[in-house]
């Protein structure tokens, strides 16, 4: 049997992704829906962060409650 691995983005065990192609948001992906310009947005600190153009800064992610900002 083959060993599937996911990586997370949160604690919530149904998301595996942002939900993006190219950079760009699909429509419902890896358990994420809606909110396509903070997936967006998101898509490009991960690379930063990945590419090592984001060390020793910090995000703040504002926002109302029940926008996913966990």
């Amino acid at each position: 049997m083959e060993e599937r691995r996911f990586e997370r983005v949160g604690s919530h065990s149904h998301i595996t992704g942002l939900g993006l192609e190219n950079m760009k948001a699909k429509e419902v992906a890896d358990g994420m829906v809606g909110q396509k310009e903070a997936r967006e947005a998101a898509g490009i600190v991960v690379d930063m962060v990945k590419k090592g153009r984001f060390a020793g800064r910090a995000i703040l992610l504002a926002g109302p409650p029940g926008t996913g900002k966990t």
